[in-house]
């Protein structure tokens, strides 16, 4: 900024410029680039009564180098003292708790509120950034105890999960593995069914003639022959039914059968002779 006589008289740009001796003089001269600013520590007070000792840093940018001249005496002075005093208004509005989980949205805020007032003064708050926030120590012991807790508490639900799924993943198991075995069971039933039904089936053509009603009586008969020896055999105490008509009949067939058979072989073998 240049003053002629004491009084404002042009504003020149970087580069090449000119001015009379003892008549012009050089009052102010703004860096246009974007300057980093530290805001001090001070102590501000949560909305739950907690004293902090909080500081951060400023990026500002003079966009209007004659409003930061003649719009405010010192605009770093000026943009400091605002940034600590919007800083305090915004922490006063959280809780402790809110103040370390909303950080990104307390710089947000500190920014809008710092930009709207340095509009007349020829610059713009470009960001802010918290650097520390100190709690008293009994609030830090507290909050190491709890977060202490916090990962326990995390540690035991993920333990927990995993006692979960595993007791998920071995009912699943032994519910496949009991599907398995019936769906084994059935089809060995449905096989076994099959094979009655074919013997049946062959019985049944078996029987459809007087040599094959025969043959079936001999054989029921020599296994009620051989049942009955069986148990004879056993040391134990047997009742029987008096009159086992059936079986006896059964066995009597069978013998005459027997008797039948040989006495057709015996004539077999004589006609064998003669010849």
């Amino acid at each position: 900024m240049i003053h002629r006589f004491q009084k404002f008289h042009k504003q020149v740009q970087p580069g090449l410029n000119f001015k009379i001796p003892f008549i012009d003089s050089i009052e102010y001269i703004h860096d246009l680039r974007e300057q980093v600013v530290e805001i001090s520590s001070q102590v501000a007070v949560t909305k739950d009564n907690v004293a902090l000792h909080i500081d951060g840093v400023l990026y500002l940018k003079i966009e209007d180098p004659y409003k930061a001249s003649y719009g405010v005496e010192s605009i770093t002075s000026a943009i400091t003292n605002l940034a600590q005093t919007t800083m305090r208004s915004e922490i006063g509005k959280l809780t402790l708790d809110k103040t370390f989980e909303e950080r990104d949205r307390l710089n947000d805020n500190i920014v809008n509120a710092i930009d709207k007032e340095t509009q007349d003064w020829g610059a713009r708050c470009v960001r802010y950034e918290i650097k520390d926030i100190e709690p008293p120590n009994n609030i830090q012991k507290s909050m190491i105890l709890q977060a202490e807790a916090e990962r326990k508490k995390r540690a035991n639900m993920i333990e927990s999960e995993g006692e979960k799924q595993y007791r998920i993943n071995l009912a699943e198991a032994k519910k496949r593995s009991q599907v398995l075995r019936a769906e084994g069971d059935a089809e060995a039933i449905i096989k076994r069914a099959e094979a009655s039904a074919n013997a049946l089936i062959s019985i049944s053509k078996a029987l459809e003639n007087r040599k094959g009603q025969d043959a079936a009586n001999f054989l029921l008969g020599e296994r009620y022959i051989e049942a009955y020896k069986k148990i004879a055999g056993e040391q134990n105490t047997l009742i029987l039914e008096s009159a086992p008509l059936m079986p006896v009949e059964n066995v009597t067939s069978s013998f005459n059968l027997l008797q039948k058979l040989q006495k057709e072989e015996q004539k077999q073998m004589k006609e064998v002779n003669k010849i």
